[in-house]
């Protein structure tokens, strides 16, 4: 896997460097997961490997149809990926606004 070099706004602000591929020698969410490639295409988790994926806003995982912002972490709790290499500690969310639901807001925003 390639090393990814990013800068990442947190939720304080801060912009913090990464580089690091959390997926290297993992088995990655997606997989893990069994995600369709049009998913896989579209999902911060693949687009971001640096974090794993309950670090990040807006994944696949986290929306629901009930307008979820993509922040509720709830769902990652009970998630075998983050069960088996998330170490029991607090789930941050650490990168924002480059999730599904970003992508889905900027739609709407178009007016035709």
């Amino acid at each position: 896997m390639a090393e990814t070099i990013v800068k990442t706004r947190t939720i304080d602000g801060v912009e913090d460097t990464a580089k690091v591929n959390f997926w290297y020698g993992k088995e990655s969410c997606w997989d893990k997961c069994h995600c369709p490639p049009m998913i896989k295409a579209e999902c911060p988790a693949a687009r971001y490997q640096f974090l794993p994926c309950w670090e990040i806003e807006g994944t696949y995982c986290k929306l629901d149809n009930r307008g979820s912002t993509g922040r509720d972490t709830s769902v990652c709790q009970v998630c075998q990926v983050y069960r088996k290499y998330g170490n029991g500690e607090p789930i941050k969310l650490k990168l924002f606004g480059r999730g599904l639901d970003a992508g889905l807001k900027e739609l709407g925003k178009v007016v035709l």
